[in-house]
C-alpha cells in the first residue's frame, strides 16, 4: 500500500444516527465529569490560601521533568516494589498515550468538519503519521492491558496494599475492557473494510486474522464492529465521567500537584506567626479546612499505594502510625465536604479520626515524603496536627516536660545555661569574646554541651580544628538550643523565641559561617533560621573536615596501611543524608582513616531512622517499642567492631539499642574516629 494512501475513516461503518447519539453521550459524559471536577475544585478551595510564590510559572518544564526524568528514575532509585512499579509504568504510559491518541483523532475529526473535508479525505491522519500513530497506539494498548491485568490480579488475590473497594475493581475492569474492545474494534474494522494492514497495526491485524480463522466474514464483521464500537465508546465515556468520583481523581489531582510543584527543601516547615494565630484564632490543623489548598489537593492525589507506610520506621516498629492511613483518613474528611462556603463547622480531626499516639509516633525522618512519586507530604500533615495539639494544650508526659525545659532553660535537658561550657574543661577553646575576628563559629549544640557521651565529639572537634589551625570560636554560655525539636514537636512559638535569641547573638558577633556536628542543628540553621531572619553559611563537620583534608590542613600519614580503626559500619543520619543529601564526605573521611567500611543494606539517602528525630529523643520507649531497633539489628548483622555516627541523637539511640541487645560494637562519632587516627599517626 503506498504511503500516501495509509489512512482510515474515523467513523467508518457507523451511521449518522449513531454519530449523533455518540455526540450526545459524549457531551453528557463531559458534563458529568465537569460537575465532579467542579466539586473537587470547590473542596480544594475550602482550604487556606497559599502564601507561596507563583506556582503556575514554568509548568511545562516541571511536567516534562516529571514525565521524562522523575517518573523514569524514581522507581529505580527509591522503590522497594519493582513488580508494582513496572506495572504502574505500563499502565501509566499506556493510558497517557491512548488518551493522547484519542485527543489527536478528535482534532482530526473536528478539523475535517471545519474544512469541509470528506470522511475519506483526512487532514493529517494519513501517510507516515498514520503509520506511526497506529504503531504507537497498538503498543500502548498492550502496555495498558499488561499493567491493568497485573493490578487486577493483585487486588483479587488480596496481596495488594490498597483496599479492595468495589469502585476500584470496576475502574480496573473498565480499563482492561477498554483495551480489549479497542483491539476487537480494530480487528473487525480490518475485516469489514477488507483493509490490508501492514506491520504498524500488528495487534489489530493479529486479531483480524484470528477472527477470520473462526469464520468471521465481512458481513458478520460489519454488524459485530458496530456493536463492539458502541461497547468501546460507552466504556471510554464512562471512565471519562467517572474520573472525579473514583480513585482515578488522583490522575487530575496528581497532575495539578506536579504541575505546580516547587523545589521546597525536604523537611522544611512553614512559618507560623503569632499575628496569624491571633487573626485566625487557629493554631495548626484541627479540621480538614485548616489545611492549605495545596495539601487538600495532595489528599486527592494520594492513590493509597502504601509506599510511605513501607518506609515508615514507626510503622515498622509497631507504632500506631501509618502515613498512608493519615492521608487517607484526612482524604475521607475531604470527600465529606460540600463545595463552597461552609454552613457550619467541619468535624474535628483529633481523637476518632487521628489519635495523639499516631502523631507522636512520627520521627520526622522524611522517608514518607521522599518515597511518594506524586509528592504527597504526610509529614507536613503530621507536624501541622502536632501544632494543634500543643496549641490546644493536649500534650502530656515526657514531650510536655521536654518543651517546658526548652522554654525555661534553653535546652531540653533543663540544665542551667551556666553549665553549657563545662564540656570544654581542660581545653583552650576560644570564645567569640576572646577571638572576635574568628572565621567560623563552631556550634556545639545541646547534646555535646550536656550529654557526657556527646561531649567527646565536641572535644574531638576542637582537637581537629586546632590541629588544622582553623580560626574558630564558640559561643560558650551564650549558646541556646536551635529549637529544632520544639518545632518538629509542634511548639512553634518556643522555636521562634529560641531562634530569635540565637539570630540576635549571631548578628551581634558578626557570624557568617557556622560549623556543627549535629544534623538537626544543621537543618534548622540552614532551612528554618532564614524564616527567622538569619541567613548563614552552615556546614556539617563531615563536610568541613573533608575540606580540611582535601586542602592538606589535616593529614593522616600512614593511616591507609597502618591503622587500628578496624572494621566499621557507618550509619547515615536521616537529617544528614536524606534531608540534606550529605553522603560522600563521611565516607571520604573514613577512607582517609583507613577504616574497613561495611555498608548496611539501607545506607546513603535510603538510610534507616534511629528513632530519635521529631522530638522522640525525649520520649520513653520500652525495648520492644524502640523505633530504631531494626536499625540496630542491621548494625549487628555487619559484625563490625565500631558503628560510626555523625549525629548525637543517633549516637544515643543506636548506643542504647546495642546495649539493650547486650552486644559489643562501640558507637563513635566521626570526629572521634579521626582524632584516634590522628593519634595513631603522631
Amino acid at each position: 500500500m503506498p504511503a500516501d494512501n495509509l489512512s482510515r475513516e474515523i467513523f467508518g461503518n457507523i451511521g449518522q444516527e449513531s454519530k449523533l447519539a455518540f455526540y450526545a453521550l459524549a457531551m453528557l459524559a463531559l458534563l458529568i465529569g465537569a460537575r465532579g471536577l467542579a466539586r473537587m475544585i470547590g473542596r480544594w478551595n475550602r482550604g487556606q490560601p497559599s502564601t507561596a510564590k507563583n506556582r503556575w510559572a514554568g509548568i511545562p518544564g516541571r511536567l516534562f521533568a516529571f514525565a521524562f526524568h522523575r517518573h523514569s528514575t524514581w522507581f529505580s532509585l527509591h522503590d522497594t516494589r519493582p513488580a508494582a512499579s513496572w506495572a504502574h509504568r505500563l499502565l501509566f504510559w499506556g493510558f497517557c498515550l491512548l488518551t493522547l491518541g484519542t485527543i489527536l483523532i478528535a482534532i482530526e475529526h473536528v478539523a475535517a468538519l471545519v474544512l469541509g473535508r470528506a470522511a475519506t479525505d483526512p487532514v493529517f491522519h494519513k501517510g507516515l503519521y498514520f503509520a506511526v500513530y497506529e504503531l504507537v497506539l497498538d503498543a500502548a494498548g498492550l502496555a495498558l492491558l499488561a499493567g491493568g491485568a497485573w493490578f487486577l490480579v493483585r487486588r483479587l488475590s488480596d496481596r495488594s496494599s490498597i483496599a479492595r473497594e468495589p469502585a476500584d475493581l470496576i475502574v480496573l475492569t473498565g480499563l482492561l475492557l477498554l483495551g480489549v474492545t479497542g483491539y476487537v474494534v480494530e480487528g473487525l474494522r480490518i475485516i469489514e473494510a477488507q483493509t490490508a494492514q501492514p506491520w504498524f497495526s500488528f495487534v489489530g491485524a493479529a486479531v483480524a486474522g484470528g477472527l477470520e480463522g473462526v469464520g468471521v466474514t465481512p458481513a458478520i464483521a460489519a454488524t459485530a464492529h458496530r456493536v463492539s464500537w458502541w461497547l468501546h465508546a460507552v466504556v471510554a465515556l464512562g471512565l471519562l465521567a467517572a474520573v472525579p468520583y473514583t480513585r482515578l481523581r488522583h490522575v487530575v489531582a496528581g497532575s495539578v500537584l506536579l504541575a505546580t510543584a516547587d523545589s521546597q527543601q525536604l523537611g522544611t516547615m512553614t512559618l507560623v506567626s503569632i499575628e496569624e494565630v491571633e487573626a485566625s484564632g487557629k493554631f495548626g490543623i484541627g479540621e480538614v479546612t485548616d489545611l492549605p489548598r495545596r495539601q487538600l489537593i495532595q489528599l486527592d492525589a494520594c492513590v493509597s499505594c502504601g509506599r510511605c507506610q513501607d518506609e515508615c520506621p514507626a510503622h515498622a516498629a509497631g507504632k500506631p502510625l501509618s502515613p498512608r492511613n493519615v492521608v487517607q483518613s484526612l482524604a475521607g474528611q475531604l470527600q465529606d465536604l460540600v463545595a463552597g462556603p461552609a454552613d457550619g463547622d467541619t468535624p474535628p480531626l483529633h481523637g476518632e479520626v487521628i489519635s495523639a499516639d499516631t502523631l507522636w509516633a512520627c520521627t520526622t525522618c522524611s522517608a514518607c515524603v521522599e518515597v511518594c512519586p506524586l509528592g504527597v507530604d504526610p509529614l507536613t500533615l503530621i507536624t501541622g496536627m502536632r501544632r494543634h495539639l500543643v496549641g490546644s494544650g493536649n500534650i502530656r508526659g515526657p514531650a510536655a516536660a521536654a518543651l517546658q525545659k526548652l522554654s525555661r532553660s534553653g535546652n531540653p535537658w533543663g540544665l542551667p545555661a551556666e553549665q553549657r561550657f563545662d564540656w570544654a574543661e581542660g581545653l583552650q577553646v576560644p570564645t567569640v569574646e576572646d577571638t572576635p575576628d574568628f572565621e567560623i563559629l563552631y556550634w556545639v549544640g545541646c547534646a555535646a554541651a550536656y550529654d557526657r557521651q556527646s561531649r567527646q565529639t565536641a572535644r574531638a572537634m576542637v582537637r581537629l580544628l586546632q590541629t588544622a589551625k582553623v580560626n574558630f570560636a564558640v559561643l560558650g554560655n551564650q549558646e541556646r538550643c536551635t529549637g529544632e525539636s520544639a518545632r518538629r514537636m509542634g511548639e512553634e512559638f518556643v522555636f521562634a523565641e529560641l531562634a530569635a535569641t540565637n539570630v540576635e547573638t549571631f548578628k551581634r558577633h558578626g557570624v557568617t559561617r557556622i560549623l556543627t556536628h549535629c544534623p538537626h542543628c544543621l537543618n534548622s540553621l540552614r532551612h528554618d533560621y532564614p524564616q527567622a531572619g538569619g541567613q548563614f553559611d552552615v556546614i556539617h563537620h563531615s563536610q568541613y573536615l573533608a575540606e580540611l583534608v582535601s586542602a592538606g590542613r589535616l593529614t593522616f600519614p600512614g593511616s591507609q596501611t597502618d591503622s587500628h580503626t578496624g572494621s566499621v559500619t557507618f550509619h547515615d543520619p536521616c537529617y544528614l543524608a536524606r534531608v540534606n543529601g550529605i553522603v560522600d564526605s563521611p565516607r571520604e573521611l573514613l577512607s582517609h582513616a583507613g577504616a574497613q567500611l561495611t555498608e548496611m543494606p539501607r545506607h546513603g539517602c535510603r538510610t534507616a531512622c534511629c528513632g530519635g528525630g521529631g522530638g522522640r529523643m525525649w520520649l520513653d520507649d520500652t525495648q520492644d517499642e524502640r523505633i530504631g531497633q531494626d536499625r540496630v539489628d542491621e548494625v549487628l548483622q555487619t559484625a563490625t567492631e565500631t558503628v560510626v555516627v555523625s549525629c548525637p541523637f543517633c549516637r544515643t539511640m543506636i548506643g542504647d539499642g546495642i546495649a539493650a541487645r547486650g552486644a559489643k560494637p562501640l558507637v563513635k562519632d566521626l570526629a572521634e574516629v579521626m582524632v584516634a587516627t590522628l593519634d595513631e599517626t603522631d
